[in-house]
């Protein structure tokens, strides 16, 4: 408990001693504020999952890829495809749901080690991610360009 705390006083003392170096004047903004919880909820998902993980005593390093795979596959749905949102997002949902269920097939019955199983998952995903999208960067177009 006194650990956390201390990690919570650290985070307040960053938090308000840029907002004093700064000025006070844009660090406090809505604009700011908005900005900060959009850039940082991505990574704080993603440890949330990985949280999990490390309880456990595991280690998952395709994280990354997996994420990325459904990063290019998303708008390559919505865009090239057609598809309707609401089976993209089904789909996005559902690719690393079947990628997790995978990897622990393979550590829990195969007994392969989770290091193992999810290097050569994430050098898979990232090689499928890189040749489907020929290297180049995938982005939103039209009517989603507000996704960027």
């Amino acid at each position: 408990m006194n650990r956390i705390l201390g990690i919570f006083i650290l985070f307040l003392v960053v938090y308000f001693g840029t907002w004093i170096l700064s000025d006070g004047t844009g660090f406090m903004s809505a604009f700011n504020q908005h900005n900060l919880m959009k850039r940082t909820a991505m990574a704080g998902i993603l440890a949330i999952g990985v949280s999990f993980v490390i309880i456990t005593g595991g280690i998952d390093l395709s994280i990354g890829s997996v994420v990325c795979l459904v990063g290019v596959g998303l708008p390559y749905m919505l865009i090239d495809l057609g598809w309707p949102v609401w089976v993209a997002l089904l789909v996005v949902a559902a690719v690393p749901f079947l990628i997790g269920a995978w990897h622990g097939f393979l550590i829990t019955r195969l007994n392969i080690q989770p290091f193992i199983a999810t290097l050569c998952g994430l050098l898979i995903y990232r090689g499928v991610t890189r040749g489907f999208t020929a290297d180049q960067s995938v982005g939103y177009q039209g009517e989603f360009a507000m996704l960027r």
